[in-house]
C-alpha cells in the first residue's frame, strides 16, 4: 500500500511497496447520481462498487479485507471547467480527450465565435467553397447531424452555414438529414424537421430563385457509423447520398413515419432517397458540419480519401463484404459523375491528414497522459471493444493514431452471435425477432473477453506497467433506453471489475476508476420520455490500493491524469504541472 507523505510541502508520495501495474478503468457512460429513479447503476445489485465508493454494500467480508480502505470523490465532467460549452452534456470524445490531461477547448467554442451578430458562419474555407458552387452554378450539399445535442453537432451551425449561402447567393442546396434519437429523444427528429423548415422559410424570405431540399435521411446508427466491422452500413448511406441509390420515399416525414411503424426510433432511421433527388453532380460542394471526429470520419473517408489506401483500409475492416474487394468504387451507378471536380470542405479536422480543406483546425498538444508516460519510459496498454477503439486512442490528447514508444492498443470483437444479429438487425429490424436493439439484447457486449485479456495482462506487468481501459456497457445500453437491459449491464460490470481490482492488489498494483460522462444513472427525461442520451452528471472517481486518502471534493477530469502520474511517479514532476491544467486531486 502506498503511504501519503505530507503532500502539500513536498508533493511526494512514497511508492516503495508498490510493485504491480496501474490500471485505468473508465466506465464509459456511469454517472454518480444520487437519485434512485430510473438510474440503473442504483436499481442494480453492485456490491463492489457500492463498498468502493463507500455506500451501504453486502460485499464479502473476505473480499472487503482483501481491498481494505478505499479513496474516493466525484468529479465534473460537463461544463467550462472541462473546456466545454455551458449547457453541453458530457460525451465520450470529449471525456477521454479531457482524460488525456491536455488544455481540451471543445471545438463548439472556436465554431461559435465564428458566427456572426447576423447568424452567419464567417471562415475562409466555407466561404472558398461556396464562392465555387456559385461560379460553377452548381449545387452545395450539407451533410451532418439535425440535433441540437451538442455531442457531435449543433443545429445552429447548420443555421449559419445555410445563411451564409443563402445570403451569398447559392440557388441549389441539398441537406443530407442524419437523424439522432441518441443525444436527444428516441423520435425527436419531426420536431427538428418542423424547426428547419421554420428557420429556412424565414432565411430564403421572398427570393424564388433559392431552392432547399432534404434530400437523404438516415439514422445515425447507419450514416455515423463508427464500427470498423460494419463499413458496410456506411456505404448504404454513402450511395443515397452521392449517387442517389436506394430505397425511395416522398418526404422525409413519410419516411420517418414507415420507420416509428415498424418500431424503430431515429437512430436506426433506414437510408432513404428522398423525392426526385438525383445524387451529386460535377462541381457540386459539399460540407461536413459535425463537429465531432469519430461518427463522422468513416463517412468523409469513403468521399474523400485516396482509393488505393482506402481500399486497404475496407479489406482489413474486418467487414466480410469487403474481404476481397479488389477496389472500392467510389462511383457505381452514376458514370457521368467526376467526383474529382467535387469540392469537399470538412468542419473540424476528423482525423489526421485528411486530404480536404478543413475550415477550423484542433490545436496541436506537445504533452499528454500517453505521451508523459511513454517519457517516463512506462508500458502502457490501452484496450477497448469495438465501439470505444476510438476513443482510448484520444488519451494521446487529439486525433494522434501513431503509437507512442511502448505503446500497445488492442481491441476486443463483439461476441459472435451479438455481431451475426447486428448485421440481421439492419436488413430486418422492425420485423418478428429483430424488435429489440442489440444492445438491449445482449448488454453484456465484449465485456467478458476484455476483463480476461485486462487480467492477463496485469498478471504479466509490473510497476512499470500502465493498463487503461474503457468499459462500453454503460454507454452503449444506456443509449438503448431499456431500463433492465442497463440493470444487467451495470451488475455485469461490478463482477468484471472486482476481478480486475483483485487481480490488480494480488500484484500490489494500484486502481484507479472513473467515467467520461454521464447516461445509465438516468433513464428517463423530466417529460416521461425514455432518456437515451448523455447527461450532465458527475461521475465517480476510486482509487484502490492506496488506503483512504483525502480527495478533493471540487475536482474535475482535468485532474484525472496528473493524479495518475502523480502515483506512477512518486512526486510531482515540474514539466506536467505545467503542462497540465488540471491538478493532483489529494487535499
Amino acid at each position: 500500500m502506498s503511504t501519503y507523505v505530507n503532500l502539500i510541502k513536498t508533493l511526494t508520495l512514497d511508492i516503495a511497496e508498490r510493485e504491480g501495474p496501474l490500471v485505468e478503468i473508465i466506465l464509459d457512460g456511469c454517472g454518480d447520481r444520487t437519485e434512485a429513479e430510473y438510474n440503473c447503476f442504483a436499481f442494480a445489485h453492485t456490491p463492489f462498487l457500492d463498498y468502493l465508493m463507500k455506500k451501504k454494500s453486502n460485499l464479502k467480508q473476505e473480499v472487503k479485507d482483501l481491498v481494505g480502505e478505499t479513496s474516493y470523490t466525484r468529479l465534473i465532467a460537463v461544463g467550462e471547467e472541462v473546456g466545454m460549452p455551458a449547457g453541453a452534456k458530457g460525451s465520450t470524445a470529449v471525456g477521454h480527450e479531457v482524460l488525456s490531461g491536455v488544455p481540451y477547448e471543445h471545438p463548439m467554442l472556436t465554431i461559435n465565435r465564428a458566427i456572426n451578430k447576423d447568424g452567419i458562419m464567417e471562415n475562409k474555407e466555407i466561404d472558398e467553397l461556396l464562392n465555387y458552387v456559385i461560379e460553377h452554378s452548381s449545387a452545395l450539399h450539407l451533410l451532418g447531424l439535425v440535433s441540437n445535442n451538442q455531442e457531435h453537432s449543433h443545429i445552429k451551425h447548420l443555421y449559419a452555414i445555410l445563411k451564409a449561402a443563402i445570403t451569398k447567393g447559392v440557388e441549389n442546396i441539398y441537406i443530407h438529414f442524419f437523424s439522432d434519437g441518441r443525444g436527444t429523444p428516441p423520435h425527436s427528429a419531426p420536431r427538428f424537421a418542423e424547426d428547419l423548415s421554420d428557420r429556412l422559410k424565414e432565411m430564403i424570405g421572398d427570393k424564388k430563385n433559392i431552392n432547399v431540399n432534404i434530400a437523404t435521411v438516415a439514422g445515425r446508427d447507419i450514416a455515423m457509423n463508427r464500427s470498423k466491422h460494419c463499413w458496410s452500413k456506411t456505404e448504404k448511406s454513402y450511395r443515397a447520398i452521392v449517387e442517389g441509390e436506394g430505397p425511395k420515399s416522398p418526404t422525409l416525414i413519410k419516411s420517418l413515419r414507415n420507420a416509428y411503424d415498424l418500431g424503430l426510433n431515429d437512430q436506426y432511421i433506414p437510408p432513404a432517397v428522398l423525392g426526385d433527388y438525383r445524387g451529386f453532380e460535377n462541381y457540386d460542394g459539399v460540407i461536413f458540419w459535425n463537429f465531432r471526429k469519430d461518427r463522422t470520419e468513416f463517412m468523409v473517408r469513403m468521399l474523400v480519401d485516396p482509393a488505393e489506401s482506402f481500399t486497404d483500409l475496407l479489406r482489413q475492416s474486418g467487414d466480410e463484404k469487403y474481404t476481397d474487394i479488389e477496389r472500392f468504387e467510389r462511383v457505381k451507378f452514376k458514370k457521368d459523375l467526376d467526383l474529382s471536380t467535387v469540392k469537399v470542405c470538412a468542419l473540424i479536422e476528423y482525423y489526421k491528414d485528411i486530404p480536404c480543406p478543413v475550415a477550423f483546425n484542433a490545436p496541436a498538444y506537445e504533452w499528454s497522459l500517453g505521451k508523459f508516460l511513454s517519457h517516463f519510459s512506462f508500458k502502457q496498454f490501452r484496450l477497448s471493444g469495438v465501439d470505444k477503439a476510438k476513443a482510448v486512442a484520444l488519451l494521446s490528447g487529439g486525433k494522434t493514431e501513431e503509437l507512442f514508444a511502448g505503446e500497445e492498443r488492442i481491441t476486443i470483437p463483439l461476441p459472435d452471435d451479438m455481431r451475426n444479429y447486428i448485421k440481421e438487425y439492419d436488413e430486418h429490424k422492425g420485423e418478428e425477432g429483430y424488435k429489440t436493439d442489440p444492445y438491449a439484447k445482449y448488454p453484456y457486449l465484449e465485456l467478458s473477453e476484455l476483463t480476461k485479456k485486462i487480467i492477463e495482462i496485469v498478471s504479466e506487468g509490473d510497476n512499470k506497467t500502465c493498463v487503461m481501459v474503457n468499459m462500453a456497457n454503460p454507454d452503449m445500453v444506456g443509449h438503448t433506453g431499456d431500463v433492465m437491459a442497463g440493470i444487467k449491464a451495470m451488475e455485469k460490470l461490478d463482477v468484471a471489475v472486482q476481478r480486475i481490482t483483485l487481480n490488480t492488489l494480488r500484484k500490489k498494483g494500484i486502481v484507479f476508476i472513473t467515467a467520461d460522462h454521464g447516461n445509465i444513472e438516468e433513464m428517463i427525461t423530466e417529460d416521461g420520455e425514455p432518456s437515451t442520451f448523455h447527461t450532465r452528471a458527475k461521475v465517480p472517481f476510486i482509487i484502490v490500493g492506496a488506503g483512504d486518502l483525502p480527495l478533493r471534493d471540487d475536482g474535475t477530469l482535468r485532474d484525472v491524469a496528473p493524479t495518475l502520474l502523480f502515483f506512477a511517479l512518486g512526486y510531482e514532476h515540474e514539466l506536467i504541472k505545467n503542462a497540465f491544467p488540471g491538478e493532483i486531486l489529494l487535499k
